[in-house]
């Protein structure tokens, strides 16, 4: 099968097109001819090499966190899903290629009203979207949520979550996301940019996520309440003593927050019609439209998600 993956770390031209058998299925697992698929900021942290002291590929490595499709074969033992149904899946790696195959712990059903584009940015991003809101953060009904970096892929699913969560959300970015993040259900909006968003919104937040690349914001410690909590979904700040009694989290993903009850919440969301994934670009399946794509992603999307179509 037609598969895109490295043998090297490095940029976008270690990108290699590759002929590669199909997977073999576990029990437990089933096959998914792709339909689509998203690029990630993970899987550029991959190739770059960002995790190679941590894990160690084995080369070639074939990229794709998560992505959508037909299930085409049937592990042993699996009961829940049947030949021909259109998924969601969060495999963790493997989806730049023609077929994927997933165990039905990271599976769940692609709901009919949700066109296939849509439904491949939605995985990961509304996953950890969810983590983040429910196991993490421990959010609750009336709170003051502000997200920075809410027009990007997570942050656009946290602003919509959040909202339909019955939380007051605040979002910040740049002045050009003003629009998008408020029409995504935001109540109040600062602009980095053009703002002093830390000023504006200065101990309001009950929770604070850090959505952001950079992550360890200052002016997140400055909005969020003095026995609220920080959250970020890559770095803490290491100075705490402005505000010493805040409860300070990092996003790390752990075995028993399951996929499939993320996906059963995410679906119920698509069917209210609360939830909506901003697509930035449709690329095509070739070793250009990835190299393209995954350019894209590295300079910043803020119009929203890149998918590559099959």
């Amino acid at each position: 099968m037609k598969a895109f993956g490295l043998n090297q770390y490095g940029n976008s031209n270690v990108m290699e097109e590759l002929n590669i058998p199909i997977p073999k299925i576990k029990p437990g697992e089933v096959l998914v001819k792709t339909t689509a698929f998203a690029i990630n900021a993970f899987d550029i942290a991959v190739r770059n090499g960002q995790f190679r002291n941590n894990v160690t590929l084995l080369f070639p490595t074939i990229l794709g966190t998560d992505g959508v499709g037909r299930i085409v074969k049937l592990g042993a033992g699996v009961h829940d899903y049947s030949i021909g149904d259109d998924v969601l899946a969060r495999p963790g790696i493997g989806t730049y290629a023609e077929y994927f195959k997933v165990s039905v712990d990271h599976l769940g059903s692609r709901p009919s009203n949700y066109s296939p584009y849509e439904a491949a940015g939605l995985p990961l991003s509304g996953i950890t979207a969810y983590n983040t809101l429910v196991h993490i953060a421990h959010v609750k009904q009336g709170q003051t949520v502000v997200i920075l970096g809410s027009s990007g892929g997570v942050g656009s699913m946290l602003v919509q979550m959040a909202h339909a969560l019955g939380l007051y959300v605040i979002g910040t970015d740049a002045e050009s996301a003003r629009e998008t993040v408020l029409n995504l259900g935001a109540s109040e909006f600062g602009a980095y940019d053009t703002e002093r968003v830390s000023s504006k919104f200065k101990s309001m937040a009950d929770i604070l996520i850090d959505a952001t690349n950079l992550g360890a914001s200052i002016a997140g410690v400055q909005i969020v309440k003095p026995t609220g909590t920080y959250v970020s979904l890559t770095t803490l700040p290491k100075d705490r003593t402005l505000k010493p009694d805040v409860i300070y989290r990092q996003v790390i993903s752990r075995r028993e927050y399951r996929d499939s009850d993320a996906f059963t919440t995410i679906s119920l969301m698509i069917r209210n019609n609360q939830l909506h994934v901003p697509i930035d670009l449709l690329e095509s399946f070739t070793l250009d439209g990835i190299r393209k794509g995954q350019l894209g992603v590295e300079i910043g999307n803020p119009n929203g998600k890149i998918i590559v179509t099959l």
